[in-house]
């Protein structure tokens, strides 16, 4: 009997040993280490398939991607190279035991129909084996998944589940115009009754070319050209539109053309219909020819392309060379006088019958501010009335002649106060002060910050003070008889001058 408890004992022991040894001969499960020993500048090619998608991105260069189904269309640079990132670098945090009862039911891990199936061709054109992303775990934050030539069930972090959930609109390209406003080099805005307004760069500066030749406002122009830079697609509505009518895009209220980029490409958008949902403040348009999806762009956008060419317009009251100025008269107010070159910089001021030198410094200003005053922007068109822009009596009037006496041209500034309504409900009132300026030029009346108004009538105030300063205060001051006006007389006008004048009441 105590033999036989004995050789049961050996045998217990051996098997025990035995099994030990089996399990001491067992690989111990990895944890904590890389998928794919690849980095992300080894990606060629990404595939997301599953029920809800069917995805191919390719690289096309350095930082570059473009999508090749289901769609050809640019691709998100920065989300693509977040994706190929969040792969490369995908960790493993251990391997999940798939005994007892989840024995072979992938099921239990979200892995029988996998919402999506990720896999990578790299640059030497290996083909990895394909990352099925499962469900997340019951507690923590971790996701189950499967590669496909293995029968293991993984465990990841989480955060490549958001990344490989990535949908066609998250990851194409939301840019309308894939150029910086550096870039481009023209552009045309052409409305549906077919009148254009054309602009090209030239030497560096913005030149109108249609409707007809016209210096452009570069202001104007950049911020334009800044805000179609920056745009973006608000949201993708239909890939393959069969009925453009119903999205106003068969006849198009507004279709902007660019040129630029390396190889100066144009790029085109069609503007449509407002979108019907109020909320989103959003148009539908439809970029360049062909097979093109109809998208939505925000309403600041399509405002920033609708500009008339009085909006684009260089605003400059009167453009004139400094050089060419001999002599100029002015008048409005308190102030009759004539400014004459005498030599060179040197200027005399001339009033009341006296003549002295006048400031280098206040006549340089004065030039300088006749020179450089340009509108904010363009209020009228031809100028049909002058009473509401102070112009039957301007504040200061400065006509500007050549050495010959031919006059250059003419120029008129006026600021007027206005009452304006500030409310509905209350009905009070406030009194607001406009700054106006227009030129013999031409008949548009431009709107000038009041101060510039106010400076050019200070600065004249100060060349007259050189002929008259003002005497000081007497305690008992004689009568005195006051001296004649000596009136000043212009130069002839021109031959063919334009016979229109603000100073003339209509």
């Amino acid at each position: 009997m105590q033999l036989r408890n004995t050789i049961v004992a050996l045998v217990v022991l051996a098997l025990i040993g035995g099994f030990a040894f089996y399990i001491s001969r067992q690989p111990v499960a990895q944890k904590n280490y890389k998928l794919f020993n690849l980095t992300p500048d080894d990606i060629a090619q990404i595939e997301l398939h599953g029920p809800a998608r069917d995805l191919v991105i390719d690289r096309a260069g350095p930082g570059l991607w473009r999508i090749v189904k289901p769609v050809a269309t640019a691709a998100d640079n920065n989300a693509v190279d977040a994706l190929a990132s969040a792969i490369a670098n995908l960790e493993v945090i251990d391997t999940v035991d798939t005994s007892g009862d989840n024995a072979g039911e992938l099921a239990n891990f979200g892995l029988e129909n996998p919402a999506v199936t990720v896999t990578v061709t790299t640059k030497d054109k290996r083909v990895l084996p394909g990352i099925m992303i499962g469900s997340d775990t019951p507690v923590g934050s971790n996701t189950y998944i499967k590669i496909t030539d293995k029968p293991a069930v993984l465990l990841i972090g989480a955060g490549f589940t958001a990344e490989s959930g990535r949908t066609l609109n998250d990851l194409r390209s939301h840019t309308l115009i894939d150029l910086t406003a550096d870039q481009v080099n023209r552009f045309a805005i052409t409305r549906a009754d077919g009148s254009v307004i054309e602009i090209v760069r030239r030497g560096g500066k913005w030149q109108i070319i249609k409707p007809r030749e016209y210096p452009a406002d570069r202001a104007a122009v950049d911020q334009l050209l800044d805000v179609i830079a920056a745009a973006r697609v608000s949201e993708f509505i239909e890939e393959n539109p069969g009925d453009l009518e119903k999205f106003g895009l068969a006849k198009p209220a507004i279709e902007l053309e660019v040129d630029g980029g390396k190889d100066n490409a144009k790029h085109s958008i069609a503007i449509g219909f407002k979108q019907p949902d109020a909320s989103k403040n959003a148009v539908f348009a439809r970029p360049g020819e062909g097979d093109r999806p109809v998208l939505t762009i925000a309403d600041y956008i399509v405002k920033a392309i609708d500009k008339s060419f009085d909006d684009l317009r260089d605003k400059t009251v009167l453009t004139f060379d400094e050089a060419q100025v001999a002599r100029i008269t002015l008048i409005g107010g308190p102030v009759s006088i004539v400014v004459e070159r005498a030599s060179g910089n040197q200027w005399n001021v001339i009033a009341r019958g006296k003549t002295v030198p006048a400031q280098p410094e206040v006549i340089a200003s004065m030039l300088d501010q006749l020179h450089g005053l340009k509108g904010t922007k363009i209020v009228e068109n031809p100028m049909t009335d002058p009473q509401p822009f102070g112009m039957v009596h301007p504040n200061l009037t400065a006509t500007l002649y050549d050495q010959g006496g031919k006059e250059i041209g003419s120029l008129y500034v006026s600021q007027i106060e206005a009452t304006m309504q500030s409310g509905v409900t209350t009905g009070k009132a406030a009194t607001q002060t406009f700054g106006y300026a227009t030129s013999s030029a031409d008949k548009a009346v431009y709107e000038v910050l009041p101060s510039q108004v106010v400076d050019l009538e200070n600065t004249a105030s100060t060349l007259k003070g050189d002929v008259e300063p003002k005497p000081a205060p007497l305690a008992s001051p004689a009568p005195a008889a006051s001296a004649p006006a000596v009136p000043v007389v212009p130069a002839p006008p021109i031959s063919g001058a334009p016979a229109w004048s603000p100073l003339a009441t209509p």
